[in-house]
């Protein structure tokens, strides 16, 4: 990694390339235990899911019963998509979470338009639950206040007609858009178990910080386009994060890798793009610290500045000085001035019994 450094001299700037030091990473510091555990604190508890799973289903019989004498409209049924269907959904710091289901008809007339349609689904639902469901562009949101959302996006799918799903919008029609390549896309990474959890990761950081940042779907692509697999969680996504920054540092541009194939960043101000840079650069250099940290305590502080309070505290232990005492005590275990201590320390203390000398056999 090159990073150019602009000098002005006498009027004219002189670009100065500095190479970037190499990620020196310290085992004492590894974090990736803590990052495991931080990864089930981000999981939906089963009581949540299982009223998630309720109200999908009395959704689902709204729909069936409100659809079931109306001739202009053939509802085919459901289907889970996003982040639930993925295994990448988190809980929130503020414990809600929500869920995208897809409402799916494969005959409308003609003369009905998409908007009416969302207009009747919304008629459908619209007594689920106590609070009024919101009319989102492209989908009705149901919510279940201060517990979790679900998210019905509507499409028109006949696969004699379409050849992917079309979603409704409430001003712009019919768009094709096609969830399930998009779910097909991400489930073809060779290490699914890891992309997940760096996927949780991102959005655990974007919960936790103020401001607009890039949606999940933007960290998902990213983490696919960007993760190579590492035994350690921490330096995973510490490399994911140098990927973000350099794509969005030449172009903030972001395809939809399936149809519709389109920019997933468009929505983003000027002003967005510049603090989530600056973040993104913030959290770098905190993660490379973190990284090579000799301290696991110190390091887990810096991934708790980004990620919450949930992410764990590591073990104080000052890694210096352990390796010397080791070295140490083999050291003497080895040219026999070792001591065995009553509480089976071993060192060179003479209060202790003596310690029969060793021969090093290791390489």
């Amino acid at each position: 990694m090159y990073q150019a450094l602009k000098i002005v001299a006498g009027g004219i700037i002189i670009h100065q390339l500095t190479k970037e030091k190499p990620l020196k990473p310290n085992k004492m510091a590894n974090c990736t235990k803590l990052f495991l555990d931080f990864n089930k604190e981000l999981e939906v508890t089963s009581s949540k899911v299982q009223k998630i799973k309720t109200a999908r289903d009395n959704i689902k019989n709204k729909i069936v019963a409100h659809f079931e004498n109306k001739s202009k409209y053939n509802f085919k049924g459901t289907w889970i998509q996003g982040s639930y269907k993925m295994g990448s959904m988190i809980r929130t710091k503020d414990d809600t979470c929500d869920l995208d289901l897809g409402i799916y008809f494969d005959e409308i007339d003609e003369d009905v338009t998409s908007a009416t349609v969302m207009d009747q689904v919304f008629k459908a639902v619209e007594d689920v639950t106590s609070t009024t469901p919101s009319k989102k562009e492209k989908c009705i949101r149901v919510i279940y206040k201060g517990d979790f959302h679900i998210d019905l996006p509507v499409y028109h799918f006949n696969k004699d007609n379409h050849a992917h799903p079309n979603i409704a919008t409430r001003s712009n029609g019919w768009n094709e858009s096609d969830p399930k390549d998009f779910y097909i896309w991400f489930n073809n990474h060779s290490n699914l178990r890891q992309l997940k959890r760096i996927v949780r990761y991102l959005k655990a950081w974007s919960d936790n910080k103020k401001g607009k940042f890039p949606s999940g779907l933007a960290f998902s692509i990213w983490a696919v386009e960007h993760l190579q697999s590492n035994e350690r969680d921490d330096i995973a996504l510490y490399e994911v994060l140098k990927k973000i920054k350099d794509h969005i540092g030449s172009s903030w541009y972001l395809e939809m890798p399936v149809t519709p194939y389109d920019d997933v960043c468009r929505k983003l101000t000027n002003e967005q793009k510049s603090n989530f840079s600056d973040a993104i650069n913030d959290f770098i250099d905190d993660a490379k610290d973190a990284i090579e940290s000799k301290n696991q305590l110190e390091a887990s502080k810096l991934w708790r500045k980004y990620l919450g309070d949930r992410f764990p505290e590591g073990e104080d232990e000052d890694t210096d000085a352990k390796e010397a005492a080791l070295r140490a005590t083999s050291k003497s275990i080895l040219s026999g001035s070792a001591y065995a201590q009553r509480s089976g320390v071993i060192n060179e203390d003479t209060a202790g019994v003596k310690h029969k000398p060793h021969t090093n056999y290791g390489g």
